[in-house]
């Protein structure tokens, strides 16, 4: 996997919306404002202005697939930030030029629904993405520092950083043992979405990070089955699961995503890590996800290295 050139302060940055459209609270332009602010310079893709009749998706697919093609070729856009998740991104996948992403690696940043995009260019491109805070949340950054620099730290971190959740949130390890590889996934729902797909995330001898939001107990449980009998995760070195914000039991109140991870991993043979403050949540780490990661399961503690 390689690394994309450090996204740095004076850097160009242009803005994707790669999903879902923005909402009238958050305009593009407070976005790109706010973008500003933190020391880079911003454009604007056409996806951001732009929403489809069927109101979930932003642009057509071919303009947000060309905002990502032309920012990869442009040679003064050093990032690609997208502004927000959503549901669509899947539309981009037959679209994207890999050949030329691949040979002009830049930062892409992004989490939930742009899940999709870094597994697709991971593993077309073997290009190292950061599943960190899309910029719509630079709005709040007044009030969440932590984010800022967790995601600063993930886009110039050398050769080896240690991820760390915010203040107070422990990195908690759920099976004993340590284990090194390739740190891949995402949000869990488009990872199993992946499967039988071209796209079809890879796991062996990788550290599968996992997370989700909104899904009921029930619903994380079944995932995990599909993962599990696809061969996914008896294939991974180790796992680290995120936040499962509003993952909620409607029939047991006291039986929530950890209880359902102790149970489901009782006995496995690998570390498993929890409560990984990279998802759904604020303040948020940012992952750089392809990195070589290495996870120990007794202390929580998790490091990434850029070789």
């Amino acid at each position: 996997m390689r690394f994309p050139p450090e996204l740095k302060r004076g850097d160009t940055v242009l803005l994707v919306s790669p999903s879902s459209p923005l909402t009238e609270d958050q305009p593009i332009e407070k976005i790109a404002e706010a973008v500003e602010g933190l020391g880079f310079r911003v454009r604007i893709g056409e996806s951001c202005r732009r929403a489809t009749p069927r109101g979930y998706a932003a642009a057509p697919a071919a303009v947000r697939a060309g905002d990502i093609n032309a920012a990869f070729a442009a040679p003064d856009i050093r990032g690609v930030w997208c502004v927000r998740g959503g549901s669509t991104a899947w539309e981009l996948l037959p679209l994207l030029d890999y050949r030329l992403i691949a040979a002009h690696p830049k930062a892409f940043i992004g989490f939930s629904d742009v899940t999709t995009l870094h597994m697709a260019l991971q593993q077309r491109c073997g290009l190292v993405t950061y599943h960190g805070p899309t910029a719509n949340r630079t709005l709040k950054w007044g009030e969440d520092a932590f984010s800022w620099q967790s995601l600063r730290a993930a886009l110039g971190m050398g050769r080896c950083l240690r991820i760390e959740n915010p203040p107070g949130e422990a990195i908690k390890g759920l099976r004993p043992g340590r284990a090194r590889g390739e740190l891949a996934g995402g949000n869990l729902s488009l990872v199993v979405q992946s499967l039988g797909t071209p796209e079809q995330i890879c796991a062996r001898g990788r550290i599968l990070y996992l997370e989700d939001v909104g899904e009921a107990v029930y619903a994380l449980e079944r995932m995990l089955n599909q993962l599990l009998r696809a061969g996914v995760l008896e294939g991974a070195a180790g796992l680290v699961f995120g936040d499962f914000t509003g993952c909620r039991n409607a029939y047991r109140e006291d039986y929530g995503p950890e209880g359902l991870l102790r149970d489901f991993f009782s006995g496995w043979p690998r570390p498993v890590l929890y409560n990984l403050r990279s998802a759904h949540c604020s303040p948020m780490v940012t992952l750089p996800l392809g990195a070589l990661c290495a996870i120990d399961g007794d202390s929580g503690g998790m490091e990434v290295f850029c070789c």
